[in-house]
């Protein structure tokens, strides 16, 4: 049963909307990239989970990584974004990968649910035809 989900994919990153992060000691910045599409709620679940699990592996700078109006929004140092940058990609693949594995594994769930309704159904129909089977109807 396959499942219909486009994966999630960076487009591009306007240059004119990067801008110095307010409210921070150090100097870091706000990548907004453009995405190939509003991600649904659930894949940014596993974007997040994704992006935790990576930054705790990772040796390059810490930044941060969100969802905001549709777009993926990276926090990190201006000279940081080149390092952070793969890791990004990476984290968007491994959700987006999850994700699909997420709607394939609902998919089959309501299938098998749609089928026992569907013999629940049979079943029951066979049922009342035997109750009513020879009766004198005249």
């Amino acid at each position: 049963m396959a499942v219909e989900f486009a994966p999630i994919k960076i487009t591009a990153c306007d240059e004119g909307k990067v801008r110095k992060a307010s409210g921070t000691k150090l100097l870091r910045y706000l990548f907004a990239f453009t995405l190939s599409a509003k991600p649904p709620r659930d894949w940014e679940d596993t974007f997040d989970d994704a992006w935790r699990s990576s930054r705790k592996e990772a040796s390059t700078p810490k930044a941060q990584a969100y969802i905001r109006k549709g777009e993926m929004v990276v926090e990190c140092g201006l000279g940081d974004i080149k390092l952070v940058f793969p890791r990004l990609k990476s984290s968007i693949e491994t959700a987006n990968e999850k994700y699909g594995e997420q709607l394939q594994q609902r998919a089959e769930k309501d299938e098998k649910k749609r089928r026992k309704r569907e013999e629940e159904k049979l079943a029951e129909r066979l049922a009342i035809r035997e109750a009513l089977e020879g009766l004198d109807l005249s």
